[in-house]
């Protein structure tokens, strides 16, 4: 195993996973050493090798199971070749499943207040799956009410039957309800289900009442006082410490009597609050004083072995109210307005803004302005997954941050110059935001329930549950930023007369390039106090070798339907044709024979080619695999320079010289495709962004009207150029034309098809109309 291999993710599967490795049906049967014990299903191709050749086909045949090192399940699943059922839990969240043991050691009204609950939240979820409902709101409750609670009383006694297995006295009566819940309190317990687990449906009865202090503020304090002082390692005895309160109270109460008597000689009057304050200051009981001390002493005796660092060693690492266990478990989302002004290139504002908006603002060239930064970081490793860029926060770049943090920015990191690999990527189990509308859009929501991933929303006006997100932007900005000429500062008052914009002296690519390499060599490198000065790359690798992993990444198929550009195109014989390549598959072509003029609906993803996606039927999707080897798991962008790079070396004029050069500049186009087109696009491609795309590569293609060298035998799709019949019906005068303009005279080989041209000339009928018959395959 290469080192490479060795950094990369470590994905978690659960027992019972069904996926295809390979075009082999696979069931994960518990997790190994060094991988998991999968075990490979029969294949139906069995029947079909003759009898003869049984014991050729390894890859066919073997049924069993087998170990799969990690680096070659997260390498399959990156490349496409391993495919999970998204329907199975490819990563179960204990915390929201029904729990018989906890349930049975209750009393019996929490018990069943807990199982209604629990029972009317899971109805919920399955309707609204059921019906399609994307986002749950109050009115799409309210409006299957009554569906909830048809169900609810078979679901209340199946759960009861669970727990009374393990009651001590099963015979209990069930509490059947007459009316469902108001749509507000299920939606209640739907979040706290979600993010606080099973015990969070519990009732709260215990913490009701009154529970402040029933000492005296001046006894209490003494009370807090002696124990602070008195309780060490030694763990003092309660008859002591109540005999040292017990004398310091009396002291104070002499000494605030002595006070009032004092006012009274010198004639002042003393009211009736000042005689009651007194009268209630009055020593504990020994009992009270126990019950302080098995309260506040251990957290005393804590504190005093392990220091003050033992209480901040978890105050950054979650956020107030968050309790995170793994990597990938919550991940947060935000954007940031960094206080820096860039150059952003005017092509790029035409791309963000729009030509109208720039012709309303008069920019005609580049233009110093702020950028956003959205980003995305696990919350139990601190680690930056997800870095985008753009002028607003929209849905769009939401969505590109959510993908980015799904998929290896290695080659990002390595174009900028970072030494470090970006390769901390995977799929949350929580995702959780703010109130913005790029967060509460539908489209945000459609990303989240396809890809099956949790949505957090934070309290609004409660930074603190974020806490570890925005010390990350307060980082960049005092870290980073703060040292470079453009600054906008906090306010006006700081930034006086300084002149941002004429002080700006980082472009777009600049920008780009020194924040990944902040990430990936220093933010990922440096001891974080929250941490127990652990970096966050330390802990990444720790939970990569001897911890619980992560939730697998979604594979291409997924990708592709849910990031995927939808387009509308005619199938050939050949398949399905996107930028300049075929894609087509056994299944593909039944439906295809039914209807061949038909126009499909493809899902696209112009970050991998290895798959697309076709609609045969309104909802109904088959993949298609790319019939150009080339193109497999290349992005768009360097597909275009692979076709750019064939065509120079099917050019035989081309000079050596040219060659290096050339190469040298798709070089550095690969590097700014990297740094640019992955962290700074506006949207999502489009289809029109695809067909000018195609346009664009048409040039790299030999077509009939170009020159066609002697070493070229065959076309586009291998059919032999000698003898194909495209000209057969042109006139004499035509054919002569073109062999002048061809310099074809002296091949004796040309000749001779000139020559059977012209036999074939002879047996054309008279008065015809000539037409010339293009054979499928031969141009574009």
């Amino acid at each position: 195993m290469s080192k490479s291999d060795k950094d990369l993710p470590v994905f978690r599967f659960e027992a019972g996973t069904i996926g295809t490795l390979k075009n082999r049906r696979i069931c994960f049967v518990r997790r190994a050493n060094a991988g998991y014990l999968v075990d490979f299903l029969p294949c139906a191709d069995v029947a079909a090798i003759p009898e003869i050749m049984r014991g050729t086909r390894p890859d066919v045949e073997f049924e069993g199971r087998r170990i799969i090192p990690h680096a070659d399940l997260t390498a399959a699943l990156i490349d496409g070749t391993l495919n999970i059922d998204e329907s199975d839990f490819v990563f179960i969240d204990h915390s929201q499943t029904f729990k018989p043991e906890f349930v049975a050691s209750l009393a019996e009204r929490p018990a069943q207040d807990l199982i209604l609950r629990y029972a009317t939240v899971m109805l919920m979820r399955e309707i609204c799956s059921e019906q399609g409902f994307q986002k749950i709101t109050r009115s799409v409750v309210t409006s299957i009410e009554g569906k909830i609670l048809a169900r609810l009383p078979a679901r209340i006694r199946e759960l009861n039957l669970r727990a009374d297995t393990l009651r001590r006295h099963p015979m209990r009566r069930h509490k059947v309800p007459e009316n469902v819940a108001t749509a507000q309190r299920i939606l209640q317990w739907d979040e706290r289900l979600r993010t606080k687990g099973f015990a969070s449906l519990v009732d709260r009865r215990y913490l009701s009442g009154n529970r402040n202090s029933k000492l005296h503020p001046v006894v209490g304090k003494i009370v807090a006082e002696v124990l602070k002082e008195r309780v060490t390692r030694e763990k003092p005895k309660v008859t002591a410490l109540h005999k040292e309160i017990e004398k310091r109270v009396l002291a104070e109460r002499k000494m605030l009597a002595d006070a009032i008597l004092l006012r009274r000689q010198n004639g002042e009057t003393v009211s009736k609050e000042d005689e009651d304050y007194l009268e209630e200051i009055v020593p504990p009981c020994r009992q009270t004083v126990k019950n302080w001390k098995d309260l506040v002493a251990p957290l005393e005796q804590i504190f005093q072995i392990n220091g003050p660092d033992w209480l901040l060693r978890n105050q950054l690492i979650s956020g107030e109210g968050l309790h995170v266990e793994r990597a990938g478990q919550i991940v947060m989302i935000d954007e940031y307005d960094i206080d820096l002004m860039t150059i952003i290139p005017y092509e790029f504002l035409i791309h963000w803004l729009g030509a109208a908006k720039l012709s309303e603002l008069k920019i005609t060239g580049d233009k110093p302005l702020r950028v956003v930064l959205s980003v995305t970081l696990d919350a139990f490793t601190g680690c930056i997954l997800g870095l985008q860029i753009g002028m607003t926060a929209t849905p769009e770049l939401a969505k590109r941050t959510v993908m980015m943090s799904m998929m290896d920015k290695t080659e990002i990191g390595k174009a900028c110059g970072a030494e470090g690999r970006w390769d901390q990527f995977l799929r949350p189990e929580k995702l959780m935001h703010d109130s913005g509308n790029a967060y509460t859009a539908f489209v945000t929501d459609a990303m989240c329930s396809a890809l099956k991933i949790d949505k957090i929303a934070a309290p609004k006006a409660k930074a603190y549950i974020r806490g570890l997100l925005e010390r990350i932007f307060r980082t960049v900005h005092e870290n980073l930023l703060a040292s470079i000429p453009g600054k906008t500062f906090s306010n006006t008052v700081l930034r006086g007369e300084y002149d941002s914009q004429a002080e700006a002296v980082l472009s777009l690519d600049d920008l780009i390039q020194v924040l990944t390499v902040w990430i990936v060599d220093i933010y990922h490198n440096c001891p974080n106090s929250g941490r127990d000065g652990q970096t966050p790359a330390d802990l990444w690798r720790h939970e990569m070798t001897v911890g619980m992993g992560c939730r697998p990444v979604p594979s291409v198929r997924v990708m592709t339907h849910v990031f995927g550009t939808t387009l509308s195109r005619q199938a050939q014989q050949t398949g399905i044709r996107i930028a300049h390549a075929n894609y087509f598959s056994k299944e593909f072509a039944l439906h295809l024979l039914r209807n061949p003029t038909r126009q499909f609906r493809i899902r696209w993803w112009e970050e991998n080619m290895s798959e697309a996606q076709v609609e045969i039927r309104p909802n109904i999707w088959i993949p298609l695999e790319v019939m150009d080897v080339r193109a497999r798991g290349l992005c768009s962008d360097k597909w275009d320079l692979v076709l750019k790079r064939a065509h120079i070396d099917r050019d035989p004029d081309a000079a050596e010289k040219r060659r290096r050069a050339e190469g040298h500049i798709d070089d550095l186009i690969e590097g700014r495709i990297a740094l640019r087109r992955k962290m700074a696009r506006r949207r999502i491609t489009t289809e029109a962004d695809i067909i000018k795309l195609e346009e664009q590569s048409l040039r790299y293609f030999t077509t009939p009207t170009s020159r066609i060298a002697g070493e070229q035998s065959h076309g586009l799709y291998g059919v032999p150029i000698l003898n194909q019949p495209n000209v057969d019906s042109a006139s004499p005068g035509e054919a002569n034309d073109t062999d002048e303009l061809s310099g074809a005279h002296g091949d004796p080989a040309r000749n001779e098809m000139k020559d059977s041209r012209g036999s074939l000339q002879g047996k054309t009928p008279t008065g015809r109309r000539k037409t010339k018959t293009w054979k499928p395959g031969t141009m574009e």
